[in-house]
């Protein structure tokens, strides 16, 4: 990284390559103090199964009385994926429909795409 005026570090663009529109890859992941937890990245869209496979790994990160919090996209509200997050003594908190300005995580993943080059 390259020094300005006062000591502080330019931050650099994060470089992609886009491959024609065949290929779409996504990113899951929890946000817990302001750090991804139980990051997965995948090729294609995401489903109740992706999702499902995630929630597998976002348990092992919980600690008994968080909450999660999750957007009105169907497959969030699979049975099986509450049941997993209820396992380990946690909560889902269900936005409200069309609130994406009310979800942590989507702040987070618009500083990421605004370093993103394709």
């Amino acid at each position: 990284m390259q020094k300005q005026k006062g000591g502080a570090e330019k931050v650099k663009s994060w470089l992609a390559k886009r491959v024609g529109n065949s290929i779409k890859e996504g990113i899951i992941s929890g946000l817990v103090n302001n750090k991804p937890t139980a990051p997965i990245v995948f090729n294609g869209s995401c489903d109740t199964v992706l999702l499902q496979v995630w929630v597998e790994f976002l348990i092992k990160e919980l600690k008994s009385g968080q909450g999660v919090i999750m957007d009105n996209a169907s497959f969030h509200k699979s049975n099986r994926s509450q049941e997993l997050i209820e396992s380990v003594k946690c909560s889902i908190i269900f936005l409200l429909p069309y609130s994406p300005d009310l979800n942590p995580i989507e702040k987070f993943w618009a500083n990421m795409k605004r370093w993103t080059i394709y």
